[in-house]
């Protein structure tokens, strides 16, 4: 899943589940931020305030086996139930680290961090929750399970959903998975990403309200369900991020169901900024520019309030991250990874 689901529509599936404006906008920047933290960032180096942020997401696929299990399995390709009727491929494999939808492993890491109410872990937790519909059929290891048929494919590491490239991940896009049988192999996304809303919806109005009414749940849910819809319609098959979807999240969010206050657009370097001052030295450090990572001079960072630092959003999410980290390999370590002969370095 990109953007739209992770923090729009995660904001207005908790919002309407019941949390207030200020705790859905974390849970959902959270949620999203989950696929932007991306860099190692030494702030206040050689000083007792230094810190060292942990990573939960990589577009280096050649990295180090270890290093990779410690993001993919844990972050963004959950290991299921690799029996699951939704797994059935043509070719009769299965992998234990198959990840499949609403598994129950994905359902514990989720619960822990709704028992914890930080919304910081909640965010992130949702982020690997719903993955387990987007990504599910793929798995976060270097494996000929994830390969697909075709020229480019095979010129390309099969790990996770490379070789399906964005296609798991874009809203309303119809897609072809060769790898599956039968009826699986037609792949619709907005059904997949409605399905993940309305469970992570009772998932969030089960743990908000503690005498939950299910018919009420039931009608809640069918409501967000057609809202979605209706924000995904005519627009199914651009795979953009569309300013036109974005316009209906926002205009949802200022309706009565969704709080009634208007949702800012995403921003990945609000919470940065707002922390961390940057300090260029050369190329930026933080710039896309793929030269940048050959630059001999390395950017200084410093916290911009050197008493309250940990009192940020960011700094919250970084901890939070380490804390889902260790949860999610509990969890995972009990029942699949300490089961299997993996080739990877202790983590």
């Amino acid at each position: 899943m990109d953007v739209e689901f992770h923090y729009y529509i995660t904001y207005l599936i908790a919002k309407k589940a019941g949390f207030s404006n200020e705790d859905s906008s974390i849970i959902a920047y959270s949620s999203q931020y989950v696929d932007d933290n991306t860099m190692i960032f030494k702030i206040n180096k050689d000083t007792a305030e230094y810190y060292k942020n942990y990573i939960s997401q990589t577009m280096n696929i050649l990295k180090p086996k270890a290093k990779l299990f410690r993001i993919y399995p844990l972050f963004h390709f959950i290991p299921g139930d690799p029996l699951s009727t939704t797994a059935l491929r043509r070719d009769g494999k299965m992998q234990w680290l198959n990840t499949t939808p609403d598994s129950t492993n994905a359902n514990k890491i989720l619960d822990k961090a709704l028992n914890t109410d930080n919304k910081y872990r909640i965010g992130i937790a949702i982020h690997s929750f719903a993955d387990t519909w987007a990504h599910q059929n793929f798995i976060g290891y270097y494996d000929e399970f994830n390969s697909m048929t075709g020229v480019l494919e095979k010129a390309i590491p099969d790990i996770g959903h490379a070789d399906a490239r964005h296609n798991p991940d874009w809203p309303g896009l119809v897609w072809k998975d060769k790898r599956l049988l039968g009826q699986n192999s037609r792949v619709n996304n907005k059904e997949r990403f409605c399905l993940a809303a309305k469970r992570i919806f009772e998932k969030l109005y089960r743990h908000i309200n503690a005498e939950p009414n299910n018919s009420e749940l039931t009608k809640m849910q069918n409501e967000l369900v057609e809202d979605i819809k209706i924000a995904l319609k005519e627009r199914d098959q651009d795979n953009s991020l569309d300013k036109v979807r974005i316009n209906r999240y926002i205009r949802l969010s200022e309706t009565a169901p969704y709080g009634g206050k208007t949702l800012i657009e995403y921003d990945e370097d609000e919470w940065f900024d707002d922390a961390v001052n940057e300090d260029v030295r050369g190329l930026r450090d933080k710039s896309d520019f793929s030269l940048s990572r050959w630059d001999p001079f390395t950017d200084q960072y410093t916290w911009k309030n050197i008493l309250k630092y940990k009192e940020k959003p960011w700094f919250k999410f970084q901890e939070a991250v380490i804390a889902h980290q260790n949860d999610a390999w509990d969890v995972l370590n009990e029942v699949t990874f300490s089961k299997l002969d993996l080739d990877i370095n202790t983590f």
